[in-house]
């Protein structure tokens, strides 16, 4: 997975979805047949009470269905969002989708974005809300070659490699203003990992559960040097919703997260189980190829000790640390005054 702006995804399948969903259900529990409950002593079977309706919600993803969306997949594979009452459409992303802005505006309820997103759509007027953090510890990272000279991010920063990033990231700006003299030269990673494998970028952006795991797959032995050691620790996929449907809804949004953090639970302890059918939903991605990703990314969704009521969860200090780090940088002109406001840990 590379940190793009996704483009969007036509929802208009939504509501033909949802009218198929109720006509089914009306058939399969004999809803308006006509048929009237049976007498008591009557002989007849009774019939059986109205099922109630699930509440149809969609989910937007940044990006193809992949590993670090496990839990997702498994929540609705195992019918754990239907027994909370959700009917839940998880719309697949790509590069460009803007998932934040949809989500903000109430195209869709939920949306995958970075907590960086949360700040900075904040202060332009779209109140998002972090619902679940998917990972505990960012995933963001810089991949070199087992064999390369440099033994840390600091290393690289003064050597004269050639990094291929996007630059216009707030982790870019803090690296550099991290490690003042850069001497790197920063080139756009528009060629993907062609220009890494063939040695043109001594370095890459990755996230440790996708560009590391397809260089492993060709034999390519890589080391990551984790954004979060450095310092730069947001929550980087995090589910999120706008304040109006939090304050609107706010059950929906508990039973949703509760469904999501059993759903979590599942994939982490048998992804194998759920990576077929993540698969065929992303042609791109081979079997083998999550199974890896899966693992790599295990750690870093669950760290050692952490107790399944813990993922998804999220901290204050974390928060005020992204706000005071992206003040810092330019990118937000202050940090929010309540910083509760930005993020909802559902019981």
């Amino acid at each position: 997975m590379t940190w793009h702006h996704r483009a969007v995804r036509p929802l208009g399948i939504f509501g033909a979805r949802a009218l198929a969903a109720a006509a089914l259900a009306s058939i399969v529990c004999g809803c308006g047949d006509g048929r009237a409950p049976a007498k008591p002593g009557s002989g007849a079977a009774p019939v059986p009470p109205e099922a109630p309706a699930l509440r149809p919600v969609r989910l937007q993803l940044n990006w193809m269905p992949e590993p670090e969306f496990g839990g997702i997949y498994a929540a609705k594979q195992d019918g754990l969002f239907a027994r909370a009452g959700l009917d839940v459409e998880i719309i697949a992303g790509s590069a460009g989708t803007p998932t934040a802005q949809m989500t903000a505006s109430g195209q869709v309820e939920f949306g995958i974005v970075g907590g960086d997103q949360v700040l900075t759509l904040r202060e332009k007027g779209g109140d998002l809300v972090g619902l679940f953090a998917i990972f505990h510890t960012s995933p963001m990272g810089v991949m070199v070659r087992a064999d390369a000279p440099w033994k840390s991010l600091q290393d690289l920063w003064a050597s004269d490699a050639t990094v291929a990033m996007e630059t216009g990231l707030p982790f870019v700006r803090y690296l550099n203003q991290k490690y003042p003299g850069a001497r790197v030269k920063l080139v756009p990673t528009g060629t993907g990992l062609a220009a890494f494998e063939q040695g043109i970028v001594q370095a890459q952006q990755c996230f440790i559960s996708a560009e590391p795991v397809q260089m492993e797959l060709k034999g390519i032995p890589v080391r990551v040097f984790s954004l979060a050691d450095g310092g730069y620790d947001p929550y980087t996929v995090t589910v999120a919703t706008s304040a109006a449907f939090l304050a609107k809804d706010r059950e929906a949004c508990a039973a949703f997260v509760r469904a999501l953090r059993e759903g979590w639970r599942r994939y982490l302890a048998e992804p194998a189980k759920y990576n077929p059918a993540i698969a065929k939903l992303n042609p791109g991605m081979t079997v083998a190829a999550m199974d890896v990703a899966a693992a790599k990314q295990h750690d870093l969704v669950a760290p050692p000790g952490t107790g399944a009521n813990e993922v998804g969860m999220m901290e204050r200090a974390r928060w005020q640390t992204l706000a005071r780090q992206l003040q810092e940088l330019g990118t937000i002109k202050a940090a929010p005054a309540v910083i509760d406001d930005v993020f909802w840990n559902a019981p």
